[in-house]
C-alpha cells in the first residue's frame, strides 16, 4: 500500500470544479473500466489534489448534476467516490458525494443490492454510506 500527499495550503477553493458531464463520465469510467482498486496510482497527483473539491460540493448540487445521467452511470459515480474517501484530502463523511447519488437512485426506485452494499462497506469506512445519517 502507498500512501499519497496531500497540500492544505492547494486547498479545493484553487481551482473551482464544475460538475460538468464530461467530468462526471471520466470520474465514472475509473468504475466502469475496473481501475477502482489502482485509483491512487492510476489518478495523477496533481489531478487528486484539484479533484478534492469535488467531496465539498453540495448535495443539491451533486443531484441537480447528474438528473439525466442513467442509473448505472449514477452507480459508477457512487463507486467511484466510496473509493476515492481513501485517497489523502478526499474524506467526506456525511457530505460524501457518494450520499446525494445513492439517494437519487433509491428515488428513481433502483434499490441498491446486497453484494453492492457489502461491496461499499469492504472499500470504504464511512459509515454514513451510502444514504447518509438517517
Amino acid at each position: 500500500m502507498s500512501l499519497g500527499t496531500w497540500d492544505p495550503q492547494a486547498g479545493p477553493a484553487d481551482t473551482p470544479i464544475t460538475l460538468e458531464p464530461a467530468l462526471l463520465q471520466r470520474l465514472a469510467d475509473y468504475s466502469r473500466d475496473g481501475q477502482l482498486e489502482r485509483l491512487a496510482h492510476t489518478l495523477p497527483a496533481a489531478e487528486q489534489q484539484r479533484l478534492a473539491g469535488l467531496m465539498a460540493v453540495d448535495h443539491d448540487t451533486w443531484r441537480a448534476a447528474v438528473t439525466d445521467l442513467p442509473d448505472a452511470d449514477i452507480e459508477h459515480l457512487v463507486r467511484f467516490f466510496a473509493v476515492a474517501e481513501n485517497l489523502p484530502g478526499w474524506e467526506a463523511g456525511a457530505a460524501s458525494p457518494a450520499i446525494p447519488l445513492a439517494r437519487v437512485l433509491r428515488e428513481r426506485g433502483v434499490k441498491l443490492q446486497r453484494p453492492f452494499l457489502l461491496w461499499l462497506r469492504e472499500v470504504s469506512d464511512n459509515r454514513f454510506l451510502p444514504y447518509g445519517p438517517l
